[in-house]
């Protein structure tokens, strides 16, 4: 595995997809295939959901992809343990940039009624 990030609320790893279908049980090679297929998939793991920062989380999405990287899992943590979720990685990068365009919007029309 190589760490790519670390320190935001969470890391980022990439990782060659037969190794994490063996280091990760609850990931099965349809999830894989379904979210995209591919050699390597990124694995992105939420560490602290109140650090979390969308931002650095976009761009170090943009960082990490590469040729051939079409899937990311996820996991995170819940009231029963940890949970992975398998989806395709521009799926990934469109929802980070979205949700942070979002929370600068609202900040702004947020200031604007302030203001």
């Amino acid at each position: 595995m190589k760490q790519q990030h670390s320190g935001a609320g969470y890391t980022i790893e990439k990782e060659i997809v037969d190794v994490l279908l063996e280091e990760r049980p609850e990931i099965s090679a349809a999830d894989i295939k379904q979210a995209g297929g591919g050699v390597v998939a990124v694995i992105l793991q939420v560490k602290d959901r109140r650090r979390f920062n969308l931002r650095n989380l976009a761009r170090d999405l943009v960082r990490v992809g590469g040729r051939g990287i079409h899937v990311a899992a996820i996991s995170f943590p819940t009231a029963q343990g940890r949970t992975w979720k398998v989806v395709p990685l521009d799926y990934l990068r469109d929802l980070a940039e979205g949700m942070y365009d979002m929370k600068m919007q609202l900040r702004l029309e947020a200031a604007l009624r302030r203001g």
